[in-house]
């Protein structure tokens, strides 16, 4: 769900090129964002930190916004990170992924559009060379409506296919104006934010997500893979730096937490993405902790 935020942004961006023929300038759909967070454990009488960085660069390679059945094709390439200080009894403590994304979006309307989102990631420790079945992936259509200026939402059919298993789930997404004031974004279950504008650069709100990333760990007398799961809620902070740059600040506590390993052959069948938590852990840390974050973002 980590990974496909940054995707299913990229198909509510493209809803707003179906009025853009009446603009005088081009919208911004390329952009970067790097954040980070960290996650401070107690356990055992010690503490896991856990440090995730993120680096996320969208790119449009094709755009028409000539005509109402505007087209778009974006990709990027997104960066993320896992490291671990006291994690001795994981193995390895240094994690790495790295995914190619791509949007191909066609406006049947001026308030309906279709989306065909892929994503191609390599998730590993590197300690040995990657093989075909390191690679997870993604592949999805979204249907997106916009009934007005101030709404836009959508639902994407998605195929997921990853180390624990492969699931075809339904993802809603919505982009809510509720006032001039109040505002409600969210990818559910991924995550949901509800934002109170303070000023015109500034904006304060709460959020919750259910986050996670998964790693294949080479460290270990047979094939593993790190499962880490994150449900949390707390407090946002957004803040424009001029037309092009924003800070946002992040600070809330984990209600369910969980970092695992499992050998590559505890998976779940295709109908079964509720029973995640029947797997059998070798490592497991389920204390929940606070967690922090920072990121900055850029539009181009």
């Amino acid at each position: 769900m980590g990974i496909l935020l940054p995707l299913l942004g990229y198909c509510q961006n493209s809803d707003t090129t179906r009025h853009s023929r009446f603009l005088t300038t081009s919208p911004r759909l390329g952009g970067i964002n790097v954040s980070y967070s960290v996650t401070p454990i107690n356990t055992n009488g010690s503490t896991l930190t856990l440090h995730q960085p993120i680096v996320d660069i969208g790119i449009p390679v094709y755009k028409d916004f000539s005509t109402v059945h505007a087209v778009m094709v974006k990709t990027g390439i997104r960066y993320q990170g896992l490291f671990l200080s006291n994690g001795d009894n994981i193995g390895s403590i240094d994690f790495h992924s790295l995914s190619v994304p791509l949007l191909v979006s066609y406006s049947l309307s001026r308030s309906t559009s279709i989306s065909f989102v892929g994503l191609a990631t390599v998730a590993s420790d590197f300690k040995q060379n990657i093989a075909a079945g390191d690679i997870l992936y993604v592949a999805g259509v979204r249907l997106g409506f916009r009934p007005g200026k101030n709404l836009r939402y959508g639902v994407t059919l998605t195929y997921i296919g990853n180390y624990s298993g492969k699931y075809l789930l339904p993802i809603p997404d919505i982009d809510w104006t509720i006032s001039n004031k109040w505002s409600f974004t969210g990818v559910i279950p991924a995550r949901a934010t509800l934002r109170y504008k303070l000023t015109e650069a500034q904006s304060f709100g709460i959020t919750g997500a259910f986050d996670g990333s998964m790693y294949r760990l080479n460290e270990s007398d047979q094939p593993q893979y790190l499962h880490l799961r994150q449900n949390n809620a707390g407090l946002i902070y957004d803040v424009k730096l001029d037309k092009r740059w924003k800070l946002n600040l992040v600070a809330g506590h984990t209600f369910m937490q969980r970092l695992e390993t499992f050998n590559m052959d505890q998976k779940v069948p295709f109908d079964g993405f509720n029973k995640l938590n029947d797997r059998v852990a070798n490592v497991s840390y389920r204390q929940n902790s606070f967690i922090f974050q920072a990121g900055v973002s850029y539009e181009f």
